[in-house]
């Protein structure tokens, strides 16, 4: 394998503030594990899934040589992340003119319901769990098109499943691609201490490392590489 290719929010990327200065992530060390050469991250802070699915999907189809010796590795990111296009400078990626910025749905409940092109109410909770598979599918569907070896995991939480639908599309997700469907780096991180601070929930260098073992375990159990 020559190329890693890495999406995802700020999990995935290097963390500098008052309190720490982390310049390593969860990419990284695959890459170190699989003596990959080429690193290239898409990873953007505060940034949701719609943003993950479609940079993916537009990096490989702009350089489409890039899918027969790349293996991705995505972070999801929160479903309540609501991502749109925005000015040409704001969080760019190499190679792409299209930027993102995002709303906070959880936080725009009442903008969204009196909208007024909306007929009849909005559904918040299923809306965030069919966004998850909405970019979660679509995206798995795309890789596995094009033959693009991957991995997947969940970055920050997914949603609850409620319906028999969503089952069904839980049901869909291809467990042998994506680490531990039912939990995330940042639960990991919760239940064992591993965040920075009371105050900032992003992983500490530990959080880093124990996750990337994990995952680092998973694509080598799976031989994900082989695929």
């Amino acid at each position: 394998m020559k190329n890693i290719f890495v999406n995802g929010c700020s999990f995935l990327t290097p963390r500098h503030t008052h309190e720490v200065d982390i310049n390593f992530n969860v990419g990284e060390m695959v890459r170190d594990q699989g003596d990959i050469n080429n690193f290239i991250n898409y990873a953007r802070g505060g940034r949701g899934n719609d943003r993950i699915y479609l940079t993916t999907m537009t990096y490989f189809e702009k350089f489409p040589h890039m899918k027969k010796d790349t293996f991705v590795l995505i972070g999801w990111s929160s479903a309540l992340r609501l991502d749109y296009p925005t000015k040409d400078d704001f969080k760019k990626m190499p190679d792409l003119d299209q930027c993102w910025a995002t709303i906070k749905m959880g936080e725009s409940t009442t903008a969204l319901d009196n909208l007024p092109g909306r007929k009849v109410p909005i559904n918040h909770v299923d809306w965030e769990v069919q966004r998850y598979f909405q970019n979660v599918l679509g995206l798995q569907n795309y890789l596995k098109l094009n033959n693009i070896k991957y991995v997947m995991y969940n970055a920050l939480p997914p949603p609850t499943i409620r319906k028999n639908d969503h089952h069904t599309l839980y049901c869909s997700i291809d467990q042998r691609h994506f680490f531990n469907v039912d939990s995330s780096q940042y639960y990991y991180c919760q239940t064992n201490d591993r965040f920075i601070s009371k105050t900032d929930h992003h992983p500490n260098e530990k959080g880093i490392e124990e996750w990337a073992g994990m995952v680092i375990k998973h694509i080598d159990t799976n031989k994900l590489y082989e695929d």
